[in-house]
């Protein structure tokens, strides 16, 4: 990782930069991380962070009054918190589930949904203590019950083995400077295609 970012540095500085390369590039990239997770590269976007992926999947919704949102605060990084208590304003309701023992309360959480349920947002691991979350379960029970499963792969990606097709994951954010070995400031998001093409972004770019 150096050695590549020290290497881009000095073609940049002597004005060795070739556009076509670095696009070729970003392509390797987000297929190298597709292939990780088990998804389509066109599934995977690039964020400047875990918090801006959440972000991206929770302002393309269209949200309904009524419609609530399952989380454990307990054990959830604060801006896996924030964005939800955000759309209270739209009269959303944010659904704290308590932790069990410092596990992820994943029975409690399923037995939460209802017919009004849009989402449901864990970690494949808490951000305190650190344990890992039953992703395979809370994935099977959204699915069946058509709730939107968004995972804050922070502690594990690039750590412990991901699939999000078995899993039935629907999103998944993560940050490339723990596991994935990467710098500070830069992530992937991936949103499975079915769900994508339902979301409508309030931003768009040429790379978005």
């Amino acid at each position: 990782v150096c050695a590549a970012a020290e290497g881009h540095l000095k073609d940049a500085m002597y004005g060795r930069v070739e556009k076509d390369r670095l696009f070729a590039m970003t392509e390797e990239a987000r297929e190298y991380f597709a292939r990780l997770i088990n998804a389509d590269p066109d599934e995977i976007t690039y964020t400047k962070n875990i918090s801006e992926g959440l972000n991206i999947v929770a302002s393309s919704l269209s949200w309904q009054k009524g419609d609530n949102v399952i989380l454990c605060p307990d054990l959830e990084h604060p801006n896996n918190i924030y964005l939800w208590l955000n759309l209270q304003h739209h009269g959303v309701e944010v659904r704290y589930v308590p932790h069990c023992n410092g596990h992820m309360p994943v029975d409690d959480m399923i037995a939460a949904i209802d017919s009004r349920t849009r989402l449901l947002t864990a970690s494949s691991v808490t951000f305190s203590p650190g344990f890992r979350t039953d992703i395979d379960k809370l994935g099977r029970a959204c699915r069946d019950r058509k709730v939107i499963f968004l995972v804050d792969g922070a502690q594990s990606a690039g750590a412990l083995h991901t699939d999000v097709k078995s899993s039935n994951i629907d999103a998944l954010a993560v940050s490339t400077q723990k596991g994935l070995l990467g710098l500070y400031g830069m992530g992937f998001l991936f949103v499975r295609r079915a769900l994508a093409e339902k979301m409508h972004p309030p931003y768009v770019a040429r790379f978005g």
